[in-house]
C-alpha cells in the first residue's frame, strides 16, 4: 500500500480477483461471457473520459495503420487494447502490472477472440521487457496522473520506439483553478495525486527526445470524440459499466466533472514523434 492510500482505492489495485464478478454482471445484461464483442464491454473497460469514442479519436489522430507495433502502458482491463487490435488491426503488448487487471484481460481478450494480438505483460513503464526500438506506437490513456516521476517512463518510451515512432497520449493535467476535489477517478487524496501543469508536464516528455506534433489541452482537445458520441445512437442495453470493478465509481467521475467545470483540471490530447 502506498502511504495515505485509502482503503478503497487500495481495494481497487489489491482486492480479490475480478473475473467472476464481471462474469456475473455479463450474465445480468444478457451475454455470453464466453462470446463478447468489444461494444458489450465499452461501458465497463474504457476507463477514461469519453470511453470508446476518445479511443477511437485518439487512434485516428495517431494515423494508426494495420500492423503497427503497439506498446499499451497501463493497460488496465484491456479495453483500450482490444480497439486498436480490432478495428485497427494493430498487434498490441498491454502492459499491465496489477495482476488482478490482467487477469480478466485475459479472459475478455478470449472472449472477444483477440488473444493472438495482444500481448499482456506484467511489468512497469520505467523498466520495460523489450528491446530497443520494438514499437510503432506507444500508448497511454489516463495514466501518467498515478507516475509520481515521469522521467524514466518518458526515457523507456523514446528507448523503445522505432526512430519516427509515435506517442499518442489521452490524459489529464492540472488547470489554473486550485487544487483539485477528491476523490477523483484515479485518487482518493493528493498524496496519491500526481497531475502537472501542462508546460511542466511537456517538457518531461519532451526531454528524451521527443517532439509534439499534437498538444490540445482543455475541453475543446475533446471536441471530435464529443462529437462521434453525440452522433452515435445509444445503446438500449444496460449494459455492465464501471462501477462493477471501481469502487465509489459514481464520485470518482463526479470528482472528475467537478474539478474540469472549475479548471482545476483539463484533458490532455497529443501526439509525440520521436526522432528520426
Amino acid at each position: 500500500m502506498l502511504p495515505g492510500m485509502s482503503t478503497q482505492l487500495t481495494s481497487y489495485y489489491d482486492g480479490p480477483d475480478l473475473t467472476g464478478t464481471v462474469r456475473d454482471a455479463l450474465r445480468a445484461a444478457g451475454l455470453d461471457p464466453e462470446r463478447l464483442r468489444i461494444e458489450d464491454l465499452a461501458a465497463m473497460d474504457q476507463f477514461h473520459a469519453l470511453g470508446l469514442p476518445a479511443t477511437l479519436m485518439l487512434a485516428e489522430l495517431a494515423e494508426l495503420k494495420p500492423g503497427e507495433r503497439v506498446l499499451d502502458l497501463g493497460a488496465g482491463i484491456g479495453g483500450p487494447a482490444r480497439v486498436l487490435a480490432e478495428r485497427f488491426s494493430a498487434h498490441v503488448s498491454a502492459v499491465e502490472p496489477v495482476e488482478r487487471f490482467r487477469h480478466l484481460a485475459a479472459q475478455l481478450n478470449a472472449a472477444t477472440g483477440l488473444t493472438d494480438k495482444i500481448d499482456l505483460v506484467d511489468a512497469e513503464g520505467h523498466a520495460l521487457p523489450f528491446d530497443d526500438g520494438s514499437f510503432d506506437l506507444v500508448w497511454t490513456q489516463a495514466v501518467l496522473p498515478n507516475v509520481a516521476d515521469l522521467a524514466p517512463l518518458a526515457a523507456e518510451a523514446h528507448r523503445v520506439l522505432a526512430p519516427s515512432g509515435r506517442w499518442a497520449l489521452g490524459e489529464i493535467v492540472a488547470g489554473p483553478g486550485g487544487e483539485l476535489h477528491f476523490p477523483v477517478p484515479w485518487a482518493d487524496v493528493p498524496a496519491q495525486s500526481h497531475l502537472l501543469a501542462p508546460e511542466a508536464l511537456r517538457t518531461i516528455l519532451e526531454r528524451p527526445g521527443f517532439a509534439a506534433e499534437v498538444w490540445e489541452v482543455g475541453v475543446a482537445a475533446l471536441a471530435p470524440a464529443a462529437a462521434h458520441a453525440a452522433a452515435q445512437p445509444q445503446d438500449p442495453r444496460e449494459l455492465p459499466d464501471l462501477g462493477v470493478i471501481v469502487p465509489e465509481c459514481d464520485a470518482r467521475m463526479a470528482g472528475l466533472g467537478h474539478n474540469i467545470a472549475e479548471q482545476r483540471m483539463a484533458p490532455l490530447v497529443a501526439i509525440l514523434r520521436r526522432a528520426p
